[in-house]
């Protein structure tokens, strides 16, 4: 057992196994000894991954949907693999929540109601005719489909009429006799043919009672199903759903090429409850190794399902990020899916972009997604509600501005003024910042770091007059820290920032006691104004996540920080985003009755 000098403290946060490593793509950092995470779980032993497929939880903004749409992305580029997405979820003027990914890949946004699925075309094998009728009659009359009306449904499919929905209508309202009587059948399929009027005659004409109807491509990259334009009540949503789950089991499945796929499923509760389609989501979960395919699921809670779904679900994914979640919420993530204690009470604490991975039944980190700056604007996809918190943000600032310019404007010059606030954490002691007293604009986008050093993916050695250099003996330390540890003596950590440069989260000794000077602040400007904005903004977070854990969410070294990424934000011209934040801190001034 390593013992460690009376002079050091270490952050109680548990080491990953240095030898734990997985194949495939990369995907961000561990935050807990910062070694690049990297997963492809079709490339790893069936023995460590029985099944490849992934549970994405997490709520609003928590960057769960981020992660899952850039590691199909990086699947897709990387390594040649096919995806088929059930969106319900998205902006209906972004085409779902997925088109700017699909398009820029070469892919296609199927939107409903700009699409009919004729569950009876000669298209489809005879068994997969039925399984679709049956699907979209369980999504509407669960209790329709006894054993009497199944006969009546197999007699009524090979009537030469049923070529569409409504000869099947017809041929189970009115039958010919076959090994039964014409009385019985009809009696037998009243119910089924009462489920399939829906289709034609009702609020669901025209999704599925087309006579002419293509099937979609199965050699494209990637295929999204963007239902965000249907009302989320509407029986449709289940209906298509299950019609597309089916065409993905028994077409896409057969005709792809790929070496392997992925069906991916926003908002899956919607899925995952309907009778229509459990089924066969269960199924597919069951035999994705076999059939070379990944479920990957994505949701906001588990809480949705129900305790015994719930189970089943992480029971069949061997893989499972969560984001940030509410206390409760993550005590039930973190039962349904075995995660230890530690884990459970971090997950409310994460940042946008970061989350616990479990993967396998004993590998646990917390890793932060990486984004190149094609994938920011890719995957951002809360355009309409950042754009109504930045123009409340400006607002907020203007109206905090004007009164007080006009009240120093004859003893302070805006320079002054600049360096008064850039230099708060020394100024005005008493600064108490909440750390999410707004929910963060959204799952993508400014409030998620880009990779600085994007290229290669290995953390390098800090540089920087320091006066240590990581592996060089300091005083009755003979070995090179862990990168969890911070020696309390001297304020210096080992943490390393991708890409290199000056280590930012190594925490300086101000207000710690020492006598050095905090340089980080201005490290982080220098750097912003060479044009490496991605490097500055990496430098910066390192450095507020290093004050918050040394002095506290509400430390007014952290609302330094958050000044400072303003004024990096000023300098890459991001001004919306420089006023979002200096308006936060604003707001929080109000709400602490140490101001006065």
């Amino acid at each position: 057992m390593i013992r460690l000098p009376s002079t050091h403290a270490a952050i109680t946060a548990p080491l990953v196994a240095a030898s734990t490593a997985f194949p495939g793509i990369p995907i961000g950092r561990s935050l807990l000894d910062g070694r690049p995470f990297h997963l492809s779980p079709v490339l790893a032993p069936a023995a460590v991954l029985p099944s490849t497929s992934s549970l994405a939880l997490g709520g609003l903004g928590s960057g769960k949907s981020t992660t899952a749409k850039t590691r199909i992305r990086r699947e897709i580029l990387q390594h040649g693999h096919q995806a088929v997405v059930i969106d319900s979820f998205g902006e209906e003027s972004t085409g779902g929540e997925w088109a700017a990914l699909v398009r820029s890949l070469g892919g296609r946004v199927i939107e409903a109601g700009a699409f009919t699925l004729n569950p009876c075309s000669d298209l489809f094998p005879a068994e997969v005719r039925e399984e679709l009728v049956r699907s979209l009659i369980a999504a509407v009359e669960p209790g329709a489909l006894t054993h009497q009306a199944t006969h009546a449904l197999q007699h009524a499919l090979a009537h030469p009429k049923a070529t569409a929905l409504g000869g099947l209508v017809d041929a189970l309202v009115s039958p010919e006799p076959g090994r039964w009587p014409a009385d019985k059948l009809t009696e037998w399929g009243e119910g089924a043919a009462i489920a399939l009027s829906r289709y034609t005659e009702g609020s669901l004409r025209g999704l599925f009672d087309g006579q002419e109807a293509s099937l979609p491509e199965t050699d494209l990259p990637i295929l999204s199903f963007d239902f965000s334009r249907l009302d989320r009540n509407s029986p449709a949503i289940p209906s298509l759903m299950a019609a597309v789950a089916c065409w993905a089991e028994h077409v896409w499945l057969r005709q792809s090429t790929a070496p392997h796929r992925h069906l991916v499923i926003e908002e899956a509760w919607q899925i995952l409850l309907s009778p229509a389609t459990s089924e066969l989501i269960q199924r597919l979960l069951k035999n994705s190794r076999k059939a070379a395919l990944s479920l990957d699921v994505v949701m906001h809670t588990l809480s949705d399902l129900g305790e015994g779904r719930a189970s089943d679900l992480a029971r069949l994914c061997e893989i499972a990020h969560v984001g940030r979640l509410g206390p409760e919420e993550a005590a039930l993530a973190g039962a349904v899916l075995g995660l230890p204690a530690w884990a459970i009470s971090r997950i409310p604490t994460l940042d946008p972009g970061e989350a616990v991975w479990k993967v396998g039944p004993d590998y646990v980190d917390v890793v932060q997604t990486l984004l190149d700056p094609e994938e920011v604007a890719l995957t951002d996809t809360s355009s309409r509600r950042r754009k109504a918190q930045q123009a409340t943000a400006v607002e907020a600032v203007e109206q905090d501005v004007q009164p007080e310019a006009a009240e120093q404007e004859e003893t302070t010059n805006p320079v002054e003024q600049e360096a008064e606030e850039g230099e708060l954490a020394e100024d005005e002691p008493t600064v108490t910042l909440v750390k999410y007293e707004t929910e963060p604009d959204t799952e993508t986008g400014d409030d998620m770091p880009d990779p600085a050093g994007w290229s290669g993916w290995e953390p390098e050695e800090p540089a920087g007059d320091w006066g240590w250099e990581p592996g060089e003996p300091t005083e009755g330390w003979d070995w090179e820290m862990p990168p969890n540890v911070i020696d309390t003596a001297t304020g210096i950590g080992t943490a390393t920032g991708i890409g290199g440069g000056t280590d930012i989260g190594a925490g300086a000794d101000t207000d710690l006691g020492g006598a050095g000077i905090d340089t980080r602040h201005e490290t982080v400007l220098r750097v912003a104004r060479e044009g490496r904005i991605a490097e500055a903004a990496e430098l910066a977070a390192l450095g507020e996540r290093s004050d918050i854990t040394a002095h506290g969410i509400n430390s007014p070294q952290a609302a330094a920080w958050i000044l400072t990424r303003a004024r990096v934000a000023d300098l890459s011209g991001s001004t919306s985003q420089a006023a979002h934040l200096r308006a936060t801190v604003t707001r929080m001034r109000r709400k602490v009755s140490s101001y006065g």
